[in-house]
């Protein structure tokens, strides 16, 4: 007979998790300073803790509105119901029925059954959608977007919505500094092109739109049962967790390895099809930050380059300032995910970082030089020989 603790783990089975973590870039998980709790702050169902350089999201509290995943500056946090890449494909598959237009619609408003499901695509909320999303629609030739909510006002999850009109008034500025026509629109009623007009027994189709979900959750349940019956033969439940320095793959200079900020590159890639590239126009964005370093305030000690997440910070390997007891750092726009760690983790609080960038660097593969302090007679924290201010 099974016993309560196995009762018990059957129930964890069942909680499917909506959203998930990649710690590695995490910087509130990479280091204990970062003051970033952007998800935390954005969760309107308290389902997230982030202290202790731990991340934690809990599956049984999680509403799905997607919040978290939009306001995260690295892409830590991920969508799993739905993905990501199959809202983008339902949104490519819907918008040629639809006269060439995007309408997204959140669940709440598709159960009422006033558009036609073939003509738009549905998401568990619309905080699900992210700028990166719609300003790649806009590249993609859509030039009508339009995010169709329940009444935010009267449902439940209503305090996503002050977050949604965010990130449709920062894709809507994107699109404008491209020079592009693209519109973004969010409005609580199904464009005319996507009523639906027929006859169909909504009761069938409600019947087929339950299997189709209870089918999706099924294999999400059977995976996590697969999963943890392999866990259980091969014993890994009682192995002891990996430290934080393992699970980081820090190096003996406490280097943690970068990442790539995905997110920024196909969203340059979409303003480039736009035709951002070659303005002069100057962001104020989210996604890309813009670094200043006092130089007389600055140390050296090289904290910023040493914990820079993506490596938008970088010493200088060629280029030296005139002035023997000043070095310079690379500084490449396109790869600052604004997380202000460096900021964080500055000994002299030197560092701004503010959401201000031309269209022009960010575009510029050649890095901005800054200029920083020379370290006096001693090794720096990545383990570069530093020369002598006093020769």
């Amino acid at each position: 007979m099974p016993s309560i603790n196995d009762m018990m783990e059957v129930v964890d089975l069942l909680k499917v998790k909506a959203i998930d973590v990649d710690e590695l870039k995490c910087v509130a998980v990479r280091n204990r300073n970062s003051r970033c709790r952007k998800c935390v702050d954005a969760c309107i169902a308290d389902a997230i803790t982030c202290d202790h350089n731990e991340i934690a999201v809990d599956a049984a509290a999680c509403v799905n509105c997607g919040c978290c995943v939009a306001v995260c500056p690295d892409h830590a946090l991920f969508a799993l119901e739905p993905r990501a890449s199959s809202v983008d494909a339902a949104v490519d598959k819907t918008a040629d029925r639809a006269s060439g237009m995007a309408v997204i619609a959140c669940a709440r408003k598709a159960a009422r059954r006033e558009g036609d499901p073939a003509k738009h695509a549905t998401v568990p909320c619309l905080g699900h959608i992210d700028e990166e999303q719609l300003v790649a629609y806009a590249a993609g030739g859509l030039g009508d977007i339009v995010l169709v909510d329940g009444e935010c006002a009267t449902c439940k999850y209503g305090a996503a919505s002050p977050l949604i009109d965010v990130v449709v008034d920062e894709a809507a500025k994107l699109i404008e500094a491209a020079g592009a026509d693209a519109i973004v629109t969010r409005t609580s009623a199904f464009p005319p092109e996507v009523i639906d007009h027929s006859a169909a027994d909504p009761r069938g189709r409600d019947r087929r739109g339950l299997m189709r979900q209870t089918g999706s959750y099924m294999k999400t349940v059977a995976g996590n049962v697969a999963k943890k019956t392999i866990d259980d033969k091969l014993g890994s439940g009682t192995k002891e967790p990996l430290k934080l320095r393992d699970r980081l793959r820090a190096g003996k200079s406490g280097k943690i390895p970068p990442f790539e900020p995905a997110g920024n590159y196909a969203l340059l890639d979409a303003l480039a099809q736009l035709g951002a590239e070659g303005r002069e126009d100057v962001l104020d964005t989210r996604h890309f930050g813009n670094v200043r370093i006092e130089a007389e305030k600055c140390s050296g000690c090289g904290m910023c380059v040493l914990f820079c997440p993506t490596e938008a910070l970088k010493y200088a390997k060629y280029d030296e300032p005139a002035d023997e007891e000043r070095m310079y750092l690379e500084f490449q726009a396109a790869d600052c995910t604004q997380c202000m760690l460096c900021k964080d983790v500055c000994l002299r609080s030197c560092i701004e970082v503010d959401r201000h960038v031309s269209l022009a660097e960010l575009f510029d593969f050649e890095p901005r030089l800054v200029e920083i302090a020379r370290p006096e007679n001693r090794t720096d924290l990545l383990g570069l020989r530093t020369r002598n201010r006093k020769g």
